[in-house]
């Protein structure tokens, strides 16, 4: 559904205002993140027990979404790390919103989860040339309200891409093959450890070679929460990492995974160079040999 003629030409006004009142602002901003209240984005209680999901895809300046009982404010939130926009909103406004999205323009996106009507929408000059919106000013849903404190949701720039988004373990196996963004890797890490498949774990058993020490100790210890015994040699390799931080996760691992047989593999790591990695060592051969006279 296109935004109604009357609504463009009634924004034509603000988009002029904002060139010499708000996108100077905006511009200010690059950098450095906008200051705004700690607001936490939770739903009310009579809310709290309903299914709640969110999926927010921005491609092409096109919106893909399907959200079902989010704070709006999170919601926002979500769109304005993947759009760029600012938005100004009401403190006190933060009911959960239920809306499903398929390719629909940024601004039509918006007016559908804010509303028709409760929001003045302004654009500005990309350094493509075209116009682009960039700033959202969200209107209280309640004039007779007293004035309310206003919350910045954005910094003007992108911070999220759509690889960030996973959902399913093949998609967590591209990531972690595919992306370059270390958070990226380490949050399918998390969706392969969810779904306590095999696969999962000859997943997790390949990423313990990541180039990112973060990725190695995330896929050691998900490797460990899944009782995965047949990946301890490779675990046990782990051992040797030079990450001191790597060392410790498969300290724990092997304490967790092993028998009285890797003893001789922690033994040494009691006098590792690293403080932290020799105590967890001791900690590990203490545990391993209760369980394991």
């Amino acid at each position: 559904m296109k935004p109604r003629r009357c609504l463009h030409a009634f924004l034509l006004v603000p988009v002029t205002l904002a060139c010499a009142l708000v996108l100077p602002s905006i511009a200010g901003a690059q950098g450095r993140k906008i200051q705004a209240p700690p607001v936490p984005s939770q739903a009310p209680p009579n809310q709290l027990n309903l299914p709640h999901s969110m999926k927010i895809r921005v491609e092409d300046d096109l919106v893909t979404a399907e959200i079902q009982n989010i704070p709006i404010q999170t919601a926002l939130e979500e769109l304005a790390a993947r759009s760029g926009i600012v938005f100004e909103v009401p403190l006190q406004d933060n009911d959960p919103i239920s809306i499903s999205l398929f390719r629909v323009t940024l601004a039509e996106a918006v007016q559908r989860l804010i509303g028709q009507g409760n929001s003045i929408l302004y654009f500005g000059k990309t350094e493509a040339g075209p116009s682009r919106l960039q700033l959202v000013r969200v209107l209280r849903r309640s004039p007779k309200a007293t004035q309310a404190s206003l919350r910045y949701i954005g910094t003007g720039a992108i911070t999220k891409s759509g690889e960030d988004t996973i959902e399913s373990p093949d998609e967590a196996i591209r990531a972690l093959a595919e992306s370059k963004n270390v958070d990226t890797r380490q949050k399918a890490v998390e969706v392969l450890v969810a779904s306590k498949s095999e696969l999962a774990i000859q997943a997790l058993t390949a990423a313990i070679k990541d180039e990112a020490p973060e990725v190695r100790a995330a896929a050691v210890e998900g490797l460990a929460s899944l009782g995965a015994r047949n990946a301890l040699p490779q675990i046990v390799q782990c051992l040797k990492d030079d990450h001191p931080g790597v060392r410790q996760s498969a300290i724990a691992a092997v304490a967790l995974l092993g028998d009285a047989e890797n003893l001789k593999d922690l033994r040494p790591m009691g006098r590792d160079k690293d403080a932290s990695v020799a105590a967890a060592a001791e900690i590990a051969i203490k545990k391993l040999s209760m369980r394991h006279p």
